[in-house]
This record gives structure tokens, C-alpha cells and sequence, in this order.
């Protein structure tokens, strides 16, 4: 199956390849319309995902489509999305997730199907959306299934694509979710994806698992990177009827530049 993934827009719509899967892990929105800040009016912002961000999807060349929230979707955490929730939508052609998972099916329907979870949430600092503190995440962590394929974070685990500079430590310091990555551990999905930290982009692995900062944007706001390309192999049925999973996976960085600016915003994460 290939995979195409991308966070932190911030209003960006870049062109994405064809796919299999297109996972949106958080901060699609623009959070400033004019004057105005969404957190002030997020049925502006539900308004300009309505009208902007749906189109863009629905041009896509993908077959499954799911979507997460990040720390500037307001509109995702004050708005109802109920119809695109997985037990409303009428297909995979959008979905948005929140703490909650969704299956996929694999290319060219052979295979088993893929499962997904996605999770919104950050660890607080400032005033945004989709915050809990560590003790809360513990709990929502927690509720992650077993065995999941892929596994979709907005923030990005402990230690793994999370390196941001502290302004005042003046030091580089890593601020991504310890909660997450113990519960990484325990489900031990075939891939992890993320974003938040701007700076984070990348690929990574914990405990032979890979780990994706798929942020779009770098710390200045300004389109730098291309969505991710993922090829995960489909879990094929071996030996006595008991299915084995292929752990391996490739990254393609795509360097193509010519993706298109909707909106400006201020240098925040």
C-alpha cells in the first residue's frame, strides 16, 4: 500500500501523488482570517475547510482519505464533524478521526484490511486546541488498540522528530509526548506518523518500528517540504492460516517544489 502524509499545512494545499492512503495528520487549517483569530471565530475556520480544504481532497488522487486535527484546528475541537466521524461517513473518501480508528482496504482489495488510529493531541503550552496534560494522555494513550497498522499522532513521541530550540534555555531540547511513545511501545504499530514540531521532519525508528515527522512547513511557516511517500507492503496470510506481518517499509522524499500558498501565519508551532 503507499501512503502519502503530510501535516502542518497551516493553510497549504500542496499537489499529492497518487496513492493508496492520504493521511492529514493535523494543523490543515489557517488559524488567522484577517484581523481574526480562529480560536475567536472557528465557524469561520469550519467555513474555509468547507469550501477549500474539501475541493482539495476530493481532487486528490487517492482512493482512502483520513484526516486528524492539530493544536490550530479549532474548528475541529468547537465545530461538529460528526458526518465525517468513521461510524457517520459513508465511505472512506474522508474520514476524520479523533481518538478513534478506521480500516482501509489494501490495494487492489488483496490482503486483509489495514486499521488506523489518529489522535489530535499535544501536550499544553500557550493557549490551542486539542491540549491535554501528560497525566490526561496517559489515559487517552491507553485506549489505543493492540496491533494497530498504522498509527497517526498530530505531536510526535518522545525523542523522535521532536528537537525544538528553547529561547529561553537557549537550548535545544526535545518536547514530543513520553505518554505517546510508551504506548508505541505496547501496540507496537507498523508506522507512525506525526508532525507538530516543524523542525522534526523525518524519518525515524524506535524499537525497529519507524517513526515519520511528516510537517510540511519549517519553523518560519514557509512550504519547504513535500508530503511523504510510505510504501508498506500488504500483510499477507502465511504458513497454517496464521497471518505475519511484513515490518519493513520504504520512504520517498519528494522534492518537487511546486506546491501552492493559501494563507500566511505568524511563526508559531
Amino acid at each position: 500500500m503507499r501512503i502519502v502524509a503530510l501535516s502542518d499545512q497551516h493553510g497549504f494545499l500542496p499537489d499529492v501523488p497518487p496513492c493508496d492512503l492520504l493521511i492529514v495528520a493535523g494543523d490543515v487549517c489557517p488559524d488567522r482570517f484577517g484581523p481574526f483569530m480562529a480560536v475567536h471565530d472557528p465557524y469561520q475556520q469550519q467555513a474555509w475547510f468547507d469550501r477549500t480544504v474539501r475541493p482539495w481532497l476530493a481532487a486528490t488522487p487517492a482512493t482512502h482519505k483520513l484526516l486528524t486535527w492539530g493544536n490550530h484546528d479549532w474548528c475541529g475541537q468547537m465545530c461538529s464533524f460528526r458526518s465525517d466521524t468513521p461510524a457517520h461517513a459513508r465511505s472512506t473518501d474522508l474520514q476524520i478521526l479523533v481518538d478513534e480508528g478506521t480500516s482501509v482496504s489494501s490495494a487492489g482489495g488483496a490482503g486483509r484490511e489495514m486499521s488506523v488510529w489518529a489522535t489530535p493531541w499535544s501536550n499544553p503550552f500557550m493557549r490551542w486546541a486539542f491540549m491535554k496534560r501528560p497525566s490526561d494522555l496517559e489515559r487517552v494513550y491507553a485506549a489505543i488498540p493492540d496491533s494497530i497498522d498504522v498509527l497517526v499522532s498530530h505531536q510526535p513521541p518522545y525523542g523522535y522528530g521532536d528537537s525544538t530550540f528553547n529561547l529561553d534555555s537557549r537550548r535545544v531540547e526535545h518536547v514530543g509526548s513520553r505518554e505517546l511513545l510508551v504506548a508505541i511501545e505496547r501496540v507496537r504499530p507498523r508506522v507512525v506518523i506525526c508532525g507538530h514540531v516543524h523542525g522534526g521532519f523525518g524519518r525515524y525508528e524506535h524499537q525497529g518500528i519507524p517513526i515519520y515527522n511528516v510537517s510540511v512547513v519549517d519553523e518560519s511557516y514557509r512550504l519547504v517540504n513535500a508530503p511523504t511517500v510510505i510504501d508498506l507492503p500488504d500483510v499477507c496470510s502465511l504458513v497454517d492460516g496464521r497471518v505475519f506481518r511484513i515490518s519493513c517499509c520504504s520512504l520517498i522524499l519528494n522534492a518537487s517544489k511546486d506546491c501552492r500558498r493559501i494563507y500566511g501565519h505568524p511563526n508559531r508551532r
